[in-house]
């Protein structure tokens, strides 16, 4: 998956996870920016393919081997590796939580772990995180087959290939409404019992989820391929065709004309 849909499945998880805190609305909207922050750190391995990797980076640390290398090889520190690990998640979510104490230095450390916002805080850097990994498990799997998600055992999980990399904006359009309504709720929570909020957000991240879920398994052709592939641009294709039938001709074509303005990967 892309980074704007990994970012989005980490908003919709955190604007869900928000609705258990007791804090302020800005406190609130803060937890939604977390969850994207968080949902899209796992790919903080992909700065290998950076074009100034080697000679910065690399450089400084004495890497052996070359960006592109590191990128497409299964060294821990590679993409897919180390941070798409559950371990890796516990550890943002700890490291978040260390380094949060100090803006809370009256507290003492046993009195600031047992602060509800404390624990909130803990679920949404590790929850949003692992919605980034949960995103990529139905993608190709690639030269990694999958993700290290059990690290530090090295056995690579997912690689489905029931959608592409690329162009599901389904995907996004469905987290971009929900991460919307979410910021509404959160906005609008003084109007809510706050039974009423929990089982309206609830509802929301279920049908999200359950839409992705629908989306990503329901495509025209299967895009599993291990290695290297020379059908990429027909799964490119593919994919696009794929949404044009399921969004129609105009949602489709506006979708196209936000991914070409992006400067990214879309």
């Amino acid at each position: 998956m892309d980074i704007l849909i990994h970012t989005l499945s980490g908003t919709t998880t955190a604007g869900f996870i928000a609705g258990f805190s007791r804090s302020s609305t800005k406190d609130k909207l803060l937890l939604v920016l977390l969850g994207g922050f968080a949902g899209a750190f796992p790919d903080i391995d992909a700065i290998s393919l950076w074009s100034r990797f080697d000679r910065t980076i690399g450089k400084w640390l004495h890497l052996s081997h070359s960006g592109s290398d590191i990128y497409f090889g299964k060294f821990w520190y590679s993409h897919h590796g180390f941070f798409h690990s559950l371990f890796a998640a516990f550890l943002f979510a700890l490291i978040f939580i260390v380094v949060r104490k100090s803006f809370f230095k009256s507290l003492s450390l046993k009195d600031y772990i047992n602060t509800r916002q404390t624990k909130i805080v803990f679920a949404v850097c590790s929850f949003a995180y692992v919605s980034h990994l949960l995103g990529d498990l139905p993608t190709p799997g690639a030269v990694w087959g999958g993700i290290r998600l059990f690290f530090p055992f090295h056995v690579y999980i997912g690689g489905y290939g029931t959608t592409w990399w690329w162009n599901n904006y389904d995907v996004f359009l469905s987290l971009a409404i929900s991460t919307i309504f979410f910021v509404l709720l959160i906005l609008l929570n003084k109007k809510f019992y706050s039974t009423d909020y929990l089982k309206l957000s609830a509802g929301l991240y279920i049908c999200c989820v359950g839409f992705c879920f629908y989306f990503v398994t329901h495509r025209s052709i299967s895009y599993a391929y291990s290695g290297n592939t020379v059908r990429y641009t027909y799964y490119e294709r593919s994919s696009k065709i794929d949404q044009y039938k399921r969004l129609g001709k105009n949602l489709y074509f506006r979708m196209v004309r936000l991914d070409n303005k992006i400067p990214l990967y879309f």
